[in-house]
């Protein structure tokens, strides 16, 4: 692995998923082998890999438990066993409890296979590849008792000894018991006890008679006042006392050797039970993991392709008490775009989202499960490069810029160099950090330079020049994070296709900035930079409006399907309920169908509108894909509805514009003359926006036109702006002398609010 790739794991948190898979492993050479995990080599490996993977987590899932795999670690026992050299009693039981825990895994494997073959086939035969060590195990387990000391029947001899010995004892104690109370040691002895030196029964004589041949000296007390004689009429009995000991002892020693050499003969197949076993319980540490974080097994292709529904970082998918968006990731795949740039809010989940692309990729590589929907799919990337996060170094005298730009020629230099291999290259703020527009201009440079090389890139982004490049590259393709202008805060959700915006003045006018500054902002931005944010703002709106519309379309749907349902189960008459049933679907039909289509028209019209402002602005790659964008969802909206029946649309529309009258006048027609309108202000009809600032004020007004047209309500409408300095008033004519919605407005006359009033008729 070159340098940038080793480098670009910590930029993924890959080494911290390591250390959180460790945790789940039950030994300690398998958790050794989870935090030191490789990454596949090949395609084929990877795919062996994630299917041992599914069998053990479909066998979790089913609600099996998993057996024991803590097994002990016993390299050391089997090389002093191998040298010949016998094993004490917890060197045994350690090497009895790792064939208990080969045992248990191979009966568990045996039992599922027995159940249902079909369920682990893969991981049935590699437990069925470990060793039987039975009778290796049983002889190591009852040769020694719970105090770790060989038991009497280890072996015939050893019992034997044991019992002859301790007869010997017996009568050793009582004689040495009967010359402590009789009268022939009683003037000399300092204690009246027995005890044992060196395996013999003496007694405890002072030291001034230790030279009247009394027996033999052992011993002497630590202040030299008590010396320790074995009586020599006891000698004998303690001579054949020792002999026992020495007897046992060697016959011990036989029977420990014996199970050394047994351990010895079997270490070639312990060892190999032992990667098996290791083996096993990484896989069962990846399943364990892969249920923690609700993943899924992903479709591992030869392809540049990155399909990943329902995508999460597996970090923030462990900790179960957080909400965590998933987003919808996708990129290459037959060929199309093989660049995405992210763009939007700071602090909203772009960099969160780059580095869950990482890891998935990662994760694909190394066989192990993705925290995604099903149905993704992951090319083979053999090298997955990133540049993410703050890399300032004191140390290396690198300012940040400089310390990205290290990395980023690196990156480029391996991509330059990969011969047949997939690339995964991720940028975070790419080029961020220097003058802008020169910036701009090392990003674009970077990123088509990367294009050109084989797998994917994604990066994110503040630069409008890198939002544009979806026009004039194919490669390239847009997607933006979301914010909530209302609460002040990220939704962390992916729109695809649709830049995302900075939202940096919303922000600041949210937060109080006072009026004359963001004016001066707005200036100093500069007509293109703001341009492209009035035009990706005007979107939001006519996909809000969209929405609704759509709504509106699945309840009339809803509507027809209860219909139906009620005919079906009320109607004796089958003809009649038929009958009954068409003309409410051309009712249901006509009713959705002209909502749906008034709005999608209105919504085009302004796109337009939008298209038509981008264009004065230099924005006219941003606006084209808004309005081709919203072309498609209303196509798609339109497509689901029922066919209407055929009608006069001149006739048609004068009814609806009756209808929204109140009256059954005929449809009015455009006027080039604005005369006061006789429809009476209320509540319905009136916005009031004094006292909002005026992106506020722009915000409410918009949202409630939408409400007047998709309605269908009323087709004169009332806005309260007030008197006050006269520019809220300027704003809100110039946003009504705009819009689509509007066909002619006028001040308030007397008793309707004079100046302070805008009332405005609205387009049949």
């Amino acid at each position: 692995m070159n340098p940038i790739a080793e480098t670009s794991l910590g930029y993924l948190d890959w080494p911290e998923l390591l250390a959180r898979l460790a945790e789940r492993a039950q030994s300690a050479r398998g958790a050794e082998a989870c935090g030191k995990l490789e990454l596949c080599t090949t395609i084929d490996e990877a795919r062996e890999r994630a299917a041992d993977l599914a069998e053990l987590v479909t066998l979790l899932r089913a609600g099996e438990q998993l057996p024991g795999i803590g097994f002990p670690e016993i390299e050391a026992h089997l090389d002093a066993a191998e040298k010949g050299a016998p094993l004490g009693a917890e060197e045994l039981r350690q090497v009895a409890s790792f064939c208990d825990t080969a045992q248990g895994v191979r009966r568990f494997f045996g039992r599922v296979r027995s159940q249902d073959d079909t369920r682990a086939p893969r991981l049935s035969s590699v437990a069925a590849q470990l060793g039987a060590h039975d009778e290796l195990m049983v002889r190591a387990r009852e040769t020694f008792s719970s105090t770790g000391e060989l038991r009497d029947d280890a072996s015939p001899d050893l019992g034997r000894l044991r019992r002859e010995r301790d007869g010997l004892a017996i009568r050793a104690r009582d004689e040495a018991e009967r010359l402590l109370q009789g009268e022939t040691f009683a003037p000399f002895l300092q204690d009246q006890f027995v005890t044992l030196r060196e395996d013999r029964f003496v007694l405890p004589v002072r030291a001034s008679f230790k030279s009247m041949g009394l027996g033999i000296v052992h011993d002497t007390s630590r202040t030299g006042e008590t010396v320790f004689i074995e009586p020599s009429s006891m000698v004998e009995m303690n001579n054949r006392l020792k002999i026992a000991e020495i007897e046992i002892r060697r016959e011990s020693r036989r029977i420990l050797e014996e199970l050394a050499a047994e351990v010895a003969s079997s270490a070639g197949q312990l060892r190999e039970d032992r990667e098996l076993l290791t083996r096993l319980d990484v896989l069962a540490a990846k399943a364990r993991l892969a249920q923690a974080y609700d993943g899924v097994a992903v479709e591992i292709v030869e392809e540049d392709v990155l399909e990943l529904p329902g995508l999460r970082h597996p970090l923030l998918a462990l900790r179960k008490e957080r909400d965590i968006v998933a987003n919808d990731l996708s990129l290459g795949g037959g060929g199309t775009n093989k660049v995405l740039v992210i763009s939007g809010p700071n602090a909203g989940g772009k960099t969160v989202l780059l580095k869950s692309a990482g890891l998935a990729a990662l994760l694909a590589r190394a066989g192990m499960q993705v925290p995604a929907a099903p149905g993704s799919r992951v090319g083979f990337f053999h090298q997955v490069l990133a540049d993410i996060g703050d890399q300032q170094s004191v140390l290396g005298d690198l300012s940040t810029f400089s310390a990205h730009l290290a990395n980023l020629a690196a990156i480029i230099a391996a991509a330059g160099q990969a011969r047949g291999e997939r690339l995964l290259v991720l940028c975070d703020e790419l080029m961020a950090g220097t003058h802008p527009e020169q910036g701009a201009a090392l990003a674009r440079a970077t990123l088509e330079t990367l294009a050109d090389a084989p797998g994917l890139v994604i990066t994110t982004t503040h630069y409008d020049s890198l939002k544009a490049l979806t026009e004039s590259d194919g490669r390239f393709r847009n997607a933006g994070m979301e914010y909530d202008l209302e609460r002040l805060r990220p939704t962390f959700r992916l729109k695809d296709g649709v830049p995302g915006r900075s939202y940096a003045l919303d922000i600041a006018a949210r937060m109080g900035l006072p009026e004359t500054v963001l004016a001066r902002a707005k200036e100093l931005v500069g007509g293109s930079s703001l341009g492209l944010e009035e035009v990706l703002r005007s979107l939001e709106t006519r996909e809000e409006a969209l929405t609704r519309a759509g709504a509106a379309m699945e309840q009339a749907k809803e509507e027809l399907d209860q219909a139906r349902r009620e005919l079906q189960d009320r109607a004796g008459d089958q003809k009649a309920a038929a009958e009954a049933l068409t003309r409410r679907e051309r009712e249901l039909a006509v009713k959705s169908r002209e909502a749906i289509d008034a709005a999608v028209r209105e919504a085009r019209d302004a796109i337009a509108e939008i298209v038509r402002e981008a264009r004065r602005a230099r924005t006219i790659p941003a606006a084209e894909v808004a309005r081709q964008q919203l072309d498609r969802a209303a196509q798609a909206a339109t497509a689901t509805l029922p066919t209407a029946p055929p009608v006069d649309v001149e006739k048609l529309r004068a009814a609806l514009a009756n209808r929204a009258l109140g009256t059954s006048r005929p449809a009015r027609r455009a006027s080039a003359t604005p005369p006061p309108a006789p429809v009476m202000q209320a509540r319905a009809n009136t916005v009031d926006v004094r006292g909002m600032r005026a992106d506020e004020a722009l915000d409410e007004l918009g949202a409630f036109l939408d409400r007047m047209v998709l309605g269908g309500a009323a087709d004169q409408v009332f806005v309260i702006h007030g008197h006050g300095t006269g520019a809220l008033r300027k704003v809100i004519r110039e946003y009504l002398a705009t819009s689509p919605y509007v066909e002619r407005f006028r001040p308030g006359v007397t008793g309707e609010g004079g100046d302070g009033v805008s009332v405005v008729a609205l387009k049949g």
